[in-house]
């Protein structure tokens, strides 16, 4: 019998756009096309799979401009902050972090998606009077080495 890990490793990639999409990663596995959903909505169920969806290639769309943003955000307006940012669909991403007085300030990282520069600057400046906060930073890439969804790592 294959383990979720070894499901999750032939189909964490997607699965065609076909009438039968587990037929070809069933046959990999060498099970059933029935064993094979059948597990993954046993996953899905259990909240190990989180969603199956289609993987948008921004850049295609023109959305360009990416910048991870850190906040130094007092911690008795994060419970207020921490609802409006998980709100936003620019936002794909949002971390607490240490931070390391006297050195580094920032608390509370997003990661914000948008058409242009000035599209997230502007973003980011509605975002920070809303909840009140103005010492952040955007840091814009400078190079780009990788861009890949997170995968799960061979068993060794």
């Amino acid at each position: 019998m294959k383990t979720d890990h070894e499901i999750l490793q032939v189909i964490q990639d997607g699965v065609p756009v076909t009438r039968e999409p587990f037929k070809e990663a069933a046959e990999k596995l060498g099970m059933t096309q029935e064993e094979l959903v059948k597990r993954v909505k046993t996953m899905d169920e259990n909240g190990l799979i989180r969603r199956f969806s289609a993987n948008i290639n921004q850049r295609k769309l023109g959305i360009v401009a990416n910048a991870v943003v850190v906040w130094n955000i007092p911690d008795e307006k994060m419970e207020v902050a921490i609802p409006i940012f998980l709100g936003r669909g620019e936002i794909s991403h949002i971390y607490e972090r240490i931070t390391y007085p006297g050195k580094w300030e920032y608390n509370l990282y997003t990661v914000v998606h948008d058409y242009d520069r000035e599209s997230v600057y502007g973003f980011t400046r509605k975002l920070a009077d809303e909840v009140d906060v103005d010492d952040y930073q955007v840091l814009f890439s400078k190079r780009r080495f990788k861009g890949t969804s997170s995968r799960l790592a061979t068993r060794r």
